[in-house]
């Protein structure tokens, strides 16, 4: 997990399948081990991510570590910070 807080921006990922706490975990450790990913919060109920990224994570990253946690994701909303 990185701390780059250069170019650090809040990706926000609409996430599909997930049914329980442990799938949010998943989305969560997955995302985390990504170098550059800051914090990641998954709220299973609404079906979003909400992740905090430094600017070398691009968004296909993201989505590929929700990919390697066994769920689709699409980048909803991109916030500079």
């Amino acid at each position: 997990m990185g701390t780059t807080t250069a170019g650090r921006r809040t990706v926000t990922v609409a996430v599909t399948g997930m049914h329980c706490a442990s799938c949010g975990l998943l989305v969560d450790d997955c995302l985390e081990d990504v170098d550059g990913v800051v914090t990641s919060t998954t709220d299973v109920r609404s079906g979003r991510c909400v992740a905090v990224v430094g600017g070398e994570v691009t968004d296909e990253a993201v989505l590929a570590a929700v990919a390697e946690a066994g769920y689709a994701g699409t980048v909803i909303d991109v916030v500079p910070d």
